[in-house]
C-alpha cells in the first residue's frame, strides 16, 4: 500500500507543475500584448508627423491586438486538448496501476490463504498421526497384557491339571495301600492255617461254650470273615492272568494290569473306559 500512494502523489506534483507552467506562458504571453499596448513613442516628432505616427502604430497595435486576440482562443483550446490529453493519459495509468495493484493484492491474499490452509492441514495431519501413533501403541499394550495373560491362565490351567492329577494319584494310592493291607491280612491268615492245621476260630469254636449263645454267635461270625478271606482272588493281571498287577490305570483307576500288557491295552479290562494314562504302583 506504501507504493501506490507514492506513485499517486508524483503523478499530482507532474500535473500540477504542468498546469503552473501552462498558466506561466499563458500569462507571459499577455504581459507582452498589453507591454506592446502599453509602451509610449520614446522619439518625439512634428506635430504632422507625430499623427499620422500614431495613426500607424494605432492601426498597427489594432491589428496586432486582433491577431494576438485571434490566436489566443485557438492557443487555448490546444492547450486544454492537450491537458485533457494527458489528464485522460495519466488517469488510464493510474487506473492500470491500481488494476494491477488490486491483481497482486488478490494474488497475495490467494497465496495468504493456500499457505495458512496448507499449515493448517498439516498441523492437523501431524496431530491425527501423533493420537494414532498412541492408540497404536496402547493396543500393541493391550495385546501383549492379553497375551500375557493368556499364558497366565493356561499355566493356572496346567498347575490346576497337575493338582488334580496328583489328587487322583494319592487316591489311587490310597486304594492300593487298602488293597495290600487286605492281600496282607488274608495272607497272614492263611499262614497260620498252614501252620497250627486248624484255625484259631476252629480253636475258639471248639472251646465255646454250647449254653452261651453270645459266644456261638461270636465263633460263628468269625468263621463267616475267615471265609471271606479265602474267597479274596489273588492280584494278578486281568489281561494275561499270570504276572501281578502294578499299573494303575486312569481315569478309572482300577489295579488290573500288569507293566507288559498296559503298553498295548487302551481299555479298563474291569469297566471298559477308555485308558487316558497309568500309573506304576510298587506293592513290595
Amino acid at each position: 500500500m506504501i507504493q501506490p500512494n507514492k506513485r499517486s502523489r508524483e503523478m499530482e506534483d507532474i500535473s500540477k507543475q504542468k498546469r503552473l507552467q501552462i498558466s506561466l506562458n499563458y500569462n507571459v504571453c499577455q504581459d507582452d500584448a498589453d507591454r506592446s499596448a502599453s509602451i509610449p513613442n520614446p522619439n518625439p516628432v512634428s506635430t504632422g508627423l507625430r499623427l499620422s505616427y500614431d495613426d500607424d502604430e494605432r492601426n498597427s497595435s489594432v491589428t496586432s491586438a486582433s491577431g494576438s486576440m485571434n490566436a489566443a482562443p485557438s492557443i487555448l483550446l490546444s492547450l486544454g486538448d492537450n491537458i485533457r490529453s494527458e489528464l485522460d493519459r495519466q488517469q488510464e495509468e493510474l487506473d492500470q496501476y491500481i488494476k494491477l495493484q488490486k491483481e497482486q493484492l488478490s494474488k497475495g491474499v490467494r497465496d495468504m490463504k493456500q499457505k495458512h490452509m496448507a499449515s493448517l492441514l498439516t498441523s492437523i495431519e501431524k496431530g491425527v498421526t501423533k493420537k494414532l501413533k498412541e492408540k497404536d501403541i496402547e493396543i500393541d499394550n493391550m495385546n501383549r497384557k492379553n497375551r500375557e495373560l493368556a499364558d497366565r491362565i493356561k499355566q493356572v490351567a496346567m498347575e490346576a491339571q497337575n493338582w488334580h492329577y496328583r489328587a487322583k494319584y494319592n487316591e489311587s494310592i490310597v486304594n492300593v495301600l487298602k488293597n495290600n493291607l487286605q492281600q496282607a491280612i488274608s495272607q497272614g491268615v492263611e499262614q497260620g492255617k498252614e501252620g497250627f492245621g486248624d484255625s484259631e476260630i476252629d480253636d475258639t469254636a471248639s472251646y465255646i461254650d454250647p449254653n452261651n449263645l453270645f459266644s456261638v454267635a461270636g465263633a460263628q461270625h468269625m468263621k463267616s470273615t475267615y471265609k471271606n478271606y479265602q474267597g479274596m482272588e489273588n492280584l494278578s493281571c486281568r489281561a494275561c492272568k499270570a504276572k501281578e498287577v502294578c499299573m494303575l490305570l486312569m481315569p478309572c483307576r482300577h489295579l488290573c494290569l500288569c507293566k507288559d500288557c498296559d503298553g498295548f491295552i487302551n481299555v479298563c479290562p474291569v469297566c471298559q473306559l477308555i485308558k487316558t494314562g497309568s500309573v506304576e504302583v510298587y506293592l513290595s
